[in-house]
């Protein structure tokens, strides 16, 4: 399959050389016609690598994916989607200083979307990298989203990841159980798969929390 999508994205550059050539060599055309072509041109690329990482995507290669996101983005740097979307695979691939230069330009551009801000401080609160993990971050960004989007239960969840990692381990439980009451109350994405990772969530804040307790009471005496 990844060999299939390389060689249609190798023939669709190709292409698209070919075009540009051939549109750079037609000198008699108005201005306004060739600008207009060379439109169509890019949007018939930008539109076939939109799915060529889409399935990379599925296949979940994040690295072909992030190429042909890549890709867009040198033909348009301001394309909307692609900025987004490789936001999320650059930090699944664990290049996160691509996705923090990215996701602080955007939200830069859009102070209050609240996923932009959630999203980061996500990053911040479960990167595998300690030099990028900052519990402190992530709480910062994720009140401010919080605040956006008070019954957004998904920016309460990352809070209270972001409590955990910084080892306040009653809020972290405080803020997880609030997520879950407000994922049954408005929540409509809700999988199987998210049921099981809150559940998850919410048993490793209630241990810690229980343990760091266990420790004071034993300090204490």
């Amino acid at each position: 399959m990844n060999n299939i999508y390389t060689l249609l994205l190798l023939c669709v550059l190709s292409l698209s050389t070919a075009l540009a050539q051939k549109e750079g060599a037609t000198s008699n055309a108005p201005i306004s016609s060739l600008q207009l072509s060379d439109t169509r041109t890019q949007e018939k690329r930008i539109n076939f690598l939109l799915e060529v990482a889409q399935a990379y995507v599925n296949e979940q290669d994040n690295l072909a994916a992030i190429d042909a996101y890549e890709r867009i983005l040198d033909i348009d740097p301001t394309h909307p989607q692609a900025r987004y979307i490789v936001t999320h695979i650059y930090i699944n691939a664990r290049q996160y200083r691509k996705a923090e230069a990215l996701l602080l330009e955007l939200i830069g551009e859009r102070p209050e979307d609240f996923t932009l801000l959630n999203n980061l401080a996500w990053m911040y609160a479960t990167a595998k990298d300690p030099s990028i993990r900052d519990g402190q971050k992530a709480i910062k960004l994720a009140h401010k989203a919080m605040v956006i989007a008070p019954t957004d239960h998904h920016v309460w969840s990352t809070l209270s990841e972001a409590y955990y990692v910084s080892g306040d381990y009653e809020k972290a439980y405080r803020d997880v159980t609030h997520m879950a009451r407000l994922a049954t109350r408005f929540g409509k994405d809700i999988t199987e798969q998210s049921v099981k990772d809150y559940n998850e969530q919410i048993s490793k804040c209630k241990r810690a929390m229980d343990t760091a307790d266990a420790m004071n009471d034993g300090d204490a005496e």
